[in-house]
């Protein structure tokens, strides 16, 4: 991509949206377009980045999608589809599978379009495998949306979304002969961009309740963005699927980090009520009786540190924030900026 075509972030206001936003920007492209929802938040980002063209839009709906596509020489898909009627999360994956659909097919009439770049997640590779000896994963691997006792079924809406993608891309309706790649972040934490996103440890750690320690593949949320980019430079990454994993730690080895560079009451401030991690193995000892369900298959293997995330392609990105501990510090003390300044 020349540094003068136009790029297109949908879900620019996200936390690796904003940061694909900064970091293009810094590289000198000066045709960026992101799509939005929130307007105050649309309107913050524009001032940290006066070059973005901003559209209200989201996948539920065709409106001003035509414009915001016209002469896009790439997308970055940070965005799904959502509607709150929906029960069931089948339903939820019917409409993303309805989203990117249409996404897909406005890219194509488009005419200009030669690359998507869209982000799914781990939990549509390394999940409810059927063979509970399998513990090493690679990209060629596919979570089973269909499997009962899903620990978390917002792992099923995001399998059938991806795999409609790819169903389309490789269909005769690409009659433009659009390439598609995916990324597959690990747990996203680092510094955010923009002042409301709570990092991941906060979802992880905040609150008064108990979990289970377990291992942790995580990728700094900058190099999630500088991926995504490098992936769009990449020819060879074209109908490819890759991992974002950027370090191995634990949930324990995060919170110690944490209780060891901050004080009680910066700690409470970011995250109020810190969660109690109980050892993993004595969870799965309480686990035992449920062995057969693809709960205790999916998450023990991980709390014994067994499961071993393994890229077909490490050629694909070289990460520049490996040490979590660097990657956990930073966040803590941005989400305390945030605070403090909000």
């Amino acid at each position: 991509m020349e540094r003068n075509d136009k790029i297109v972030i949908i879900g620019v206001t996200g936390y690796i949206g904003a940061w694909i936003a900064k970091q293009l920007t810094d590289m000198g492209y000066s045709q960026i377009t992101g799509t939005y929802r929130n307007e105050e938040k649309a309107q913050q980002l524009q001032t940290l980045l006066p070059n973005l063209n901003l559209y209200k839009a989201n996948l539920e709906e065709q409106a001003n999608w035509q414009e915001v596509l016209s002469e896009a020489k790439c997308v970055f898909n940070q965005g799904s589809a959502y509607n709150p009627k929906d029960t069931t999360f089948k339903e939820r994956g019917r409409t993303k599978e309805k989203g990117i659909r249409m996404l897909l097919q406005l890219a194509v009439e488009a005419g200009s379009v030669k690359k998507i770049v869209h982000t799914s997640a781990e939990s549509t590779i390394a999940y409810a495998n059927e063979d509970p000896s399998k513990t090493t994963f690679t990209e060629d691997d596919w979570t089973n949306e269909n499997r009962e006792d899903l620990f978390d079924l917002h792992m099923v809406s995001k399998t059938m979304e991806e795999k409609a993608a790819w169903s389309f891309i490789r269909s005769r309706e690409n009659i433009t002969n659009i390439s598609m790649t995916t990324i597959h972040p690990t747990h996203v934490m680092g510094p955010s961009f923009v002042p409301w996103h709570h990092d991941m440890i906060y979802s992880m750690l905040h609150g008064d309740r108990a979990m289970a320690d377990s291992q942790l593949y995580g990728v700094d949320v900058r190099d999630a963005a500088a991926m995504n980019i490098a992936l769009m430079k990449s020819a060879e990454a074209d109908g490819r699927r890759h991992f974002a994993a950027g370090f191995k730690t634990t949930y324990s080895a995060v919170q110690d980090v944490i209780k060891d560079n901050f004080t009680a009451e910066q700690i409470r401030t970011v995250l109020g009520d810190v969660a109690r991690i109980i050892p993993g193995d004595v969870v799965a000892d309480l686990l035992s009786p449920v062995q057969s369900t693809s709960y205790y298959q999916d998450m023990v293997p991980r709390m014994f540190n067994r499961v071993v995330y393994k890229t077909n392609y490490p050629e694909a990105y070289a990460y520049e924030y490996k040490d979590p501990n660097i990657t956990v510090m930073e966040a803590m003390e941005k989400m305390l900026r945030d605070r403090n300044e909000g």
